[in-house]
Order: C-alpha cells, then structure tokens, then sequence
C-alpha cells in the first residue's frame, strides 16, 4: 500500500469514517478504495483530490456531516447533480 493510501487511511480513523464512505460521498465507487489498498490501481490525481476533498471537509466539520448526508431509511439517495459527470469519472477508471 502507498504512503498516500496509508495516510488517507490513517486520517479516515483519526475522524472515525470509513474510507469507502469518503470515497462514495465523493463520487467514487465503493469498490475503488479496496482496488487502491491492494495496490491493484493507483488513484487518479482527478479522483484522489475528491476523495481529499470530501476528507477534508469531514475533518473540518466532524464525521456527522456525512451521516447527514444519507438518506432516511427506506429514502432514496439525491440525485447527481450532474449524471454525465458520474458517467465519466466512473469511465475514467474503467478506461484507464
């Protein structure tokens, strides 16, 4: 595993979030972070910075923002706000 991984990882348990959760709250597939753990792909700089992002504002402003952020049970998730988005960044790492 990757010192980055490694340290996004550590930052994940220090604010006690799931790295999946950060990477899914960011866009990403779920399946991503185990792919990158294994060493079995490297984040993109396009992907990792999301994944940062959503991070650093979970630090900034505590693990509940993204338990908010979660649909009620039985609700449906928000929608994209834009779906082509989501259509390339998920091609992205398919087309790699």
């Amino acid at each position: 595993m990757s010192n980055l991984i490694q340290t996004f990882s550590a930052r994940c348990d220090a604010v006690g979030v799931k790295p999946v959760e950060v990477l899914r709250r960011a866009g990403l597939h779920g399946s991503v972070w185990w792919r990158w753990r294994s060493g079995a792909v490297s984040p993109t700089l396009r992907s990792f910075e999301a994944a940062e992002r959503v991070l650093g504002e979970i630090e900034a402003h505590g693990a509940e923002q993204l338990r908010s952020d979660e649909p009620p049970e039985g609700g449906e998730a928000p929608a994209s706000p834009d779906p082509a988005a989501q259509i390339t960044r998920n091609s992205e790492e398919v087309f790699r």
